[in-house]
């Protein structure tokens, strides 16, 4: 992986017309599954893991055409990445054997700390749900730990551009490095624990960050929280510890989902998406869940324009604050609600 990553940095590519295949990269990296005799199995009406790779030619592709210093910036963000979702995924030999399965209170308000003292905005768990696991993809354990961190609204508001691709490369990087943290420490405690990967991933982060009662996915797809709004990224450490205290454990409901309510009413996002990527209104996907962006459109202006993120950056969560956005808010009883229930398959993204 280091050397497809200084090929791609450094040298411009790989070599080949269309440059290199983030996709294979994950792929090869997703072998570690088979280190496993079991895992817990996708739904089988699941979704594939949604695909980086976009039909653009090589000179078109913004960061296999970057400067000289650039791409030294790049590197600094890239290398511990990379470096980090390795060790992570070395932890998927199927040799470690946990000696506990139950976590007392004081472990978690440990973890907890750890997690925020390390970067993490805000953590939450779930049990996994099957139809949350892409397909052809696995989970040695069917219950998660789900953290956030937060990206920097000065360098995300310059989106699409180099310097809100660096930033959000960057919480890449302290996703990874929190995600490898954590899980060597529960590891210590007994406990199973296997980072996710901060890039691609076994399971779909938003979803799981809304059933953890994180936030709620906005109208762009992307996850709302009270504090950062869509300015952040999510990450997963899954484990073996049965009593987490998830929403479901606890009897709560996720307190966000009045967000989707906003956003039938404001829409900013579709208005302002450089291709039209984002529908008017979500879509059934056959699955039981709801589509709410054109992949293929959105891929590839993301490939040609530094990851774009103008969806994020104009959301008005993103902007004024959750906070703000909510003690204006008044209610929008017409609109169509969207939910996925913890002990369903429906989906929304």
């Amino acid at each position: 992986m280091f050397k497809q990553l200084f090929n791609t940095i450094i040298r411009g590519g790989d070599g080949t017309d269309r440059g290199p295949s983030l996709d294979s990269m994950l792929e090869q990296s997703d072998k570690h599954l088979n280190n496993f005799e079991t895992l817990v199995p996708p739904a089988p009406n699941s979704k594939p893991r949604t695909p980086f790779d976009a039909d653009v030619p090589k000179e078109q592709i913004t960061m296999l055409n970057l400067t000289a210093q650039q791409r030294l910036k790049v590197m600094s963000k890239g290398i511990p990445l990379f470096a980090n979702m390795q060790i992570g995924a070395r932890m998927y030999d199927g040799k470690f054997q946990p000696i506990k399965s139950t976590a007392s209170p004081e472990f978690i308000a440990e973890l907890e700390t750890m997690a925020r003292e390390a970067g993490a905005k805000d953590i939450g768990y779930v049990k996994v749900p099957r139809n949350a696991i892409f397909q052809d993809k696995g989970l040695p354990c069917e219950y998660a730990v789900v953290f956030t961190v937060e990206m920097d609204k000065e360098p995300m508001s310059t989106a699409p551009s180099f310097e809100c691709q660096l930033e959000a490369m960057d919480g890449y990087k302290r996703m990874a490095a929190i995600s490898k943290k954590l899980a060597n420490f529960m590891r210590k405690n007994g406990f199973a624990a296997y980072p996710g990967m901060a890039l691609g991933g076994l399971t779909d982060y938003p979803h799981l960050a809304e059933l953890a009662g994180l936030g709620a996915i906005g109208y762009h797809g992307l996850l709302i929280s009270s504090g950062e709004g869509a300015r952040l990224r999510i990450n997963t450490i899954y484990t073996n510890i049965t009593n987490l205290p998830t929403l479901e454990a606890q009897g709560k409901e996720n307190e966000h989902l009045w967000v989707r309510d906003f956003c039938a009413m404001c829409k900013k996002c579709i208005r302002k998406c450089p291709v039209e990527a984002i529908y008017e209104q979500p879509e059934p996907r056959g699955d039981g869940g709801m589509q709410t962006i054109d992949h293929a459109a959105c891929r590839d202006y993301f490939t040609r324009n530094y990851g774009c993120a103008v969806c994020l950056v104009v959301c008005p969560f993103s902007q004024v604050g959750y906070e703000k956005v909510k003690s204006h808010f008044k209610g929008n009883p017409q609109a169509p609600q969207f939910r996925i229930p913890v002990s369903s398959v429906v989906k929304f993204v």
